[in-house]
């Protein structure tokens, strides 16, 4: 394959997941109307994925000592051979016909840079959590923590790769919210659509919910935010909330149905209906 003859490239850092990893790689095959290349990048990993991936051709998989997830996914960036390109962690999945919207969507707007989407956030077994809507990323709502941007249902333009612009890795965990901030800093015209583009997998052992693991790093990420970030934090967190109000982010209509690959299952995609969706993370619980 050339870069002219693929539209998407999707990054994955493996994880030491591969159970994930298999239902994740399945979302991204069975996509339509669209060329994709997939990029696996393990940093070693001791739980099977290194033999698993030797078992798929199809993937374009790298095994190489890193500096961490953000390293990894930078390595898959540089390596990603698509017009447009995406982060997919191995514990998320597209939904069906995400990659074909997402290409056409560029096709028809060639002003855009990046492109954002909804996601859907879900237990182990595939059962709905919540639904997360998001509006299109402003600089001062970006810049207070916690993101609000899901990177599974962000693609931006191959040409951020060439600019340079990648994640920050001396960041371990919040390096995506450090990359939103740069792009809206640096003027790069970012969009969003109201459809949902992936599932978000809350394992229990998600980094980005351990509070002492993230908290330093947020520390210091404000630490080199503008003063007016710092000193109106509270009030661009209500603001972001209201204008999400506005949006419609709070509100679903039911039934909300959906289909992904579900554990033990990597053939074909299990259906599942929400009765009564909610936004409310806490039913996580």
């Amino acid at each position: 394959m050339t870069a002219a003859k693929i539209d998407i490239s999707v990054v994955t850092p493996s994880l030491n997941m591969v159970g994930y990893l298999e239902r994740c790689a399945a979302s991204v095959a069975d996509q339509t109307d669209v060329r994709v290349e997939h990029l696996v990048m393990d940093g070693g990993s001791r739980d099977g994925t290194v033999e698993w991936l030797a078992s798929r051709p199809t993937l374009v998989s790298q095994v190489k000592a890193d500096n961490g997830m953000y390293d990894a996914v930078n390595r898959g960036f540089r390596q990603a051979r698509g017009r447009i390109v995406a982060h997919l962690n191995c514990d998320e999945q597209y939904l069906p016909g995400t990659l074909a919207m997402v290409a056409r969507y560029f096709e028809l707007h060639p002003d855009v840079d990046v492109l954002f989407g909804d996601i859907l956030t879900v237990r182990p077994d595939g059962s709905l959590i919540a639904y997360r809507k998001t509006i299109r990323p402003l600089r001062p709502f970006l810049a207070v923590p916690p993101l609000y941007v899901p990177t599974a249902a962000t693609f931006f333009r191959r040409k951020l790769v060439e600019d340079g612009a990648l994640y920050d890795d001396s960041y371990k965990d919040i390096a995506d919210l450090a990359w939103f901030v740069r792009l809206a800093r640096d003027g790069y015209r970012l969009a969003h659509v109201r459809q949902y583009f992936a599932t978000f997998t809350v394992t229990g052992k998600n980094r980005s919910f351990n509070r002492a693991v993230v908290g330093p790093e947020v520390v210091r990420f404000l630490a080199d935010a503008p003063w007016w970030v710092r000193r109106f934090r509270r009030q661009w967190r209500l603001f972001g909330w209201t204008a999400k109000a506005l949006s419609g982010c709070y509100f679903q209509e039911s039934p909300l149905e959906y289909a992904i690959y579900a554990p033990g299952q990597s053939t074909r995609r299990t259906a599942f209906v929400a009765r009564r969706p909610s936004f409310r993370w806490r039913l996580a619980t």
